[in-house]
């Protein structure tokens, strides 16, 4: 069996596919950079794992499928998806184009939501895990109204996959992470900086690092997947920038 990870090529992807290396076997899909969902893998089997890079684009159903048959054909089953796949295109309201609010929702939910969907047949026969990769955007609307969006939705289909799933054993949640030092993290902040965005300067964390390293939300993520009772949670991670 082994743990799907999406996007898992690179930033939070990455650090939870090391964690979790440590008592599973790994499946890296990535869509474009194949040089470093390989080096993902390295790092897995230096771990003491098993792992497997898969190219799939998780807004294309057809990809989705494949990715799915692949990981069956090599580890025979799955024991929890880690949706974590996503990508940001902020822009102003006025100048935010359908295309880019779709292909924004596309990754972020509708991708979470088929590959989850492909996978439910194992994890239904386990009692195996789904854990969201979301945002504080989705909790407090920042960033931009394409991601915020994206991420709020996460969170509905969290909870609504909690209650269908869980009399089969299925745990499904979410961890929300604040700042995080990624490059993507890097693209917010630059866009937040440049339109003077007002509601972003009036959250902050209360402890002493404004963001944390990806290690800490795979830490959370581990946390999910490892405590038997939790469900239908929202782990938000954020350093106290919003308390729930």
């Amino acid at each position: 069996m082994a743990v799907i990870v999406t996007g898992g090529s690179r930033g939070i992807g990455r650090a939870i596919a090391t964690r979790l290396a440590h008592e599973h076997d790994i499946v890296v899909n990535y869509r474009s950079d194949g040089g470093a969902a390989e080096e993902t893998v390295e790092q897995v089997e230096s771990a003491g794992a098993s792992a497997v890079a898969i190219q799939a684009d998780v807004t294309e159903p057809t990809e989705v499928t494949a990715l799915l048959e692949r990981t069956r054909d090599t580890f025979d089953s799955i024991e929890a998806v880690i949706n974590n796949a996503g990508i940001v295109e902020p822009a102003p309201i006025e100048d935010l184009e359908p295309e880019t609010f779709e292909e924004v929702v596309a990754t972020n939910l509708t991708g979470a939501f088929s590959v989850t969907q492909a996978a439910a047949p194992d994890l239904r026969e386990i009692g195996g895990d789904v854990v969201m990769v979301s945002s504080i955007g989705g909790t407090a609307g920042t960033v931009d109204a394409s991601y915020a969006a994206s991420k709020a939705g996460l969170h509905g289909l969290t909870r609504s996959l909690a209650r269908e799933l869980g009399d089969d054993g299925v745990q499904v949640n979410a961890v929300a992470p604040g700042p995080v030092e990624t490059d993507m993290n890097d693209e917010i902040v630059d866009y937040l900086e440049s339109v003077e965005f007002r509601g972003h300067e009036g959250i902050d964390t209360h402890l002493p690092q404004y963001a944390c390293e990806p290690d800490a939300i795979a830490h959370s993520v581990e946390y999910l997947i490892e405590n038997s009772y939790v469900q239908g949670e929202v782990l938000c991670v954020n350093g106290g920038m919003q308390f729930r």
